[in-house]
């Protein structure tokens, strides 16, 4: 690990139980037939890969395992649903991202795929 990873951690740990903490230990996706609903990780909307900040809250979302897991085996969706930045990124597309994101957690997503599958 880097000297700058290492002197990062700390603050990393207080951003992460902060980003618990504000989404209340709940899975942000919570959708999956993997979903525990209770949230272990955090996520990076846009990854460091990607020049993200692991320090910046508002990077961050609350999922559980296997929510984060599919997040990060299915990017695509990810990008689609606003889980997920591309590193070319701009305010338009974040601005998107965080509406993507409104309208799935709003529930309206899930019953449109509801919908879908009783068709």
């Amino acid at each position: 690990m880097s000297q700058k990873r290492l002197a990062e951690l700390p603050l990393r740990k207080k951003v992460r139980e902060a980003v618990l903490e504000r989404d209340e230990y709940l899975c942000q996706i919570g959708l999956f037939p993997t979903c525990s609903r209770h949230a272990t990780d955090v996520h990076e909307i846009l990854t460091r890969a990607r020049g993200g900040s692991t320090t910046d809250p508002d990077n961050c979302i609350s999922l559980c395992r296997g929510c984060h897991r599919f997040i990060t085996e299915n990017t695509k969706w990810g990008e689609q649903h606003g889980f997920v930045l591309p590193s070319w990124a701009g305010v338009p597309e974040i601005v998107a991202a965080a509406r993507a994101r409104a309208v799935w957690l709003s529930g309206l997503d899930r019953l449109e795929l509801d919908a879908e599958e009783e068709e």
